[in-house]
């Protein structure tokens, strides 16, 4: 155990205590669903094809790579 001098923040152990329980916590609602799907698939789908497609335009040798 640490100092007896020291005094907890209940902000921080709230926090903590949320953090262990997130799982359990967490609901997927037709929100939430929507937003992990926009965050963990359309966004990076649509850098990578902008990307693509502005290599493909400018006739970079990094697309006849990727080809």
């Amino acid at each position: 155990m640490g100092p007896q001098w020291l005094t907890k923040n209940k902000y921080v152990e709230e926090w903590n205590g949320r953090r262990e329980i997130t799982e359990k916590a967490f609901q997927a609602t037709g929100g939430n669903v929507a937003n992990i799907v926009i965050c963990a698939a359309i966004i990076p789908l649509g850098v990578y094809w902008l990307g693509r497609s502005e290599l493909e335009n400018q006739g970079d040798r990094r697309y006849k790579n990727m080809c």
